[in-house]
C-alpha cells in the first residue's frame, strides 16, 4: 500500500508528463539547483486547497526524494526499515520548473512554488481522484 500512495503523492502527477515544449526559456537558476540538493521528506498533498498529511512514514524512517549534484535523483520508500528505490531518473531545475526524466523516457514537469532552505513545494493538475476531471494538485517536501 504505500508504493501506490508514495507514487502517487509525488510522481504520478498524470498530466505533468510532458512532450518536448516549446518554451524557450534556457536560464536555469543554479540557486535552485543548489537549493534544491539533498534530500527531501514527504510532508503533505494538497488537493485543491484540502491537505493530506503524508502519515506513511515508518517508525524508522521516512520515505524521500534525494536530488543530487550530477542531475540525478531517487525516491525511497522505508518498507520495514530497509530502504526501497521506488523511482531513479534524472533532473533540470529551469526557472521555477522541475524536470524528472522516469525510466529513461517519461518526462514529468512540475512548478516550482516555494523551494528554500525547509520547504520545498510543487504543482500542477492532475486527475487524482479518476473522475475525468482535473484538480489543482501540490506535493509539499521538508527538510529536518
Amino acid at each position: 500500500m504505500k508504493k501506490p500512495i508514495l507514487l502517487l503523492a509525488f510522481l504520478s502527477f498524470g498530466l505533468f508528463t510532458a512532450c518536448d515544449t516549446d518554451d524557450d526559456s534556457p536560464n536555469e537558476t543554479p540557486q535552485i539547483n543548489e537549493e534544491l540538493l539533498g534530500i527531501w521528506y514527504i510532508d503533505a498533498l494538497i488537493v485543491e486547497g484540502e491537505e493530506t498529511p503524508y502519515n506513511d512514514h515508518e517508525d524508522c524512517g521516512k520515505d524521500y526524494v534525494e536530488f543530487n549534484e550530477d542531475g540525478t535523483y531517487r525516491q525511497i520508500d522505508i518498507w520495514g526499515c530497509e530502504e526501497d528505490v521506488d523511482e531513479e531518473g534524472t533532473y533540470t531545475a529551469t526557472g521555477n520548473t522541475i524536470s524528472l526524466t522516469v525510466s529513461g523516457n517519461d518526462v514529468v514537469v512540475m512548478d516550482i512554488v516555494t523551494l528554500n532552505s525547509e520547504t520545498l513545494l510543487v504543482e500542477g493538475m492532475d486527475d487524482v481522484d479518476d473522475d475525468g476531471e482535473e484538480e489543482g494538485v501540490q506535493q509539499r517536501f521538508t527538510r529536518e
